[in-house]
């Protein structure tokens, strides 16, 4: 059983990530939480001017205040209706405010895994880049997130990334003991070496570990001069069917491969899931 959160716009719905939710949970049992974030920063940009804003400025700020509303009951109707016709356990939470990353992160301390839509953003980005709301999250949420792309995949083959830190060792436990379900699908263990070594890394301790989770499980080391051209490349080739897991993005101890940037590009241009979570 586990509780899953989905981090939702509450004006913007996308159901993308709830879909992923309620795979996870009709495979595992559990509840999911829907996190609805209302954003009202464009209200507090016109607060300094707010006695001096013209009659018509006023009545546009209320009516989109109103139109809000409308979104956000109409898209908790959808959340709701969907979970009860899948038989899901679930639960809504509301937040308006300014401070939807830090309450997100706040509700990620009481759950097993948080789902986020790789496109979530409540400003404007750039189509090749991260928003700064997604960035925040996977740097500071305390349970592991799990990045989705635009659609949801049927899953055939798990990525394990790993370079013998303790963060990487890490990722690999908590996905094992979230997807146990998944403890028989072809699983590779894939590590990038910048000399011609096919050497892994505490090799004994890990293959201990993974033989007692995986039942089909594959180890691949790849070198290469160029590391992070060899990662990108390598998750681009395997990228049908596949499911990522990366430990450490954004802290002191990160892997030393796994960089956020290079983290930032295979979520952004590999189009699968990706599970991250550090220590």
């Amino acid at each position: 059983m586990k509780k899953i959160i989905v981090a939702i716009d509450a004006i913007t719905y996308n159901e993308n990530s709830l879909d992923q939710a309620i795979q996870i949970a009709q495979r595992s049992g559990g509840m999911i939480l829907g996190v609805f974030l209302h954003d009202l920063s464009y209200i507090n940009y016109n607060l300094p001017s707010a006695f001096v804003l013209a009659p018509v400025e006023y009545t546009s700020i209320v009516k989109k205040q109103k139109d809000d509303q409308a979104k956000l009951e109409l898209n908790l109707k959808l959340f709701n209706d969907k979970c009860s016709r899948e038989h899901i356990k679930h639960k809504a939470h509301i937040h308006e405010g300014m401070d939807i990353v830090n309450f997100l992160i706040q509700e990620t301390i009481f759950a097993d895994l948080l789902i986020l839509d790789e496109h979530m953003s409540f400003t404007y980005v750039g189509a090749q880049q991260l928003s700064s709301f997604v960035i925040d999250v996977l740097e500071d949420a305390h349970c592991p997130v799990l990045v989705v792309p635009d659609k949801a995949r049927l899953v055939e083959h798990v990525f394990l990334c790993y370079d013998g830190t303790p963060s990487s060792v890490q990722a690999i436990k908590m996905y094992a003991y979230l997807f146990p379900e998944w403890s028989s699908k072809p699983t590779t263990l894939v590590s990038f070496n910048e000399s011609s070594s096919n050497h892994l890394k505490k090799s004994e301790n890990i293959k201990d570990l993974l033989h007692q989770h995986f039942t089909q499980l594959h180890i691949d080391v790849e070198h290469h001069l160029r590391v992070g051209d060899a990662i990108y490349s390598y998750f681009k080739l395997h990228e049908e069917g596949a499911f990522l897991v990366m430990g450490a993005y954004g802290r002191s101890a990160f892997s030393r491969l796994f960089k956020k940037s290079m983290a930032n590009t295979i979520i952004r241009e590999v189009r699968v899931p990706i599970f991250i979570t550090h220590e």
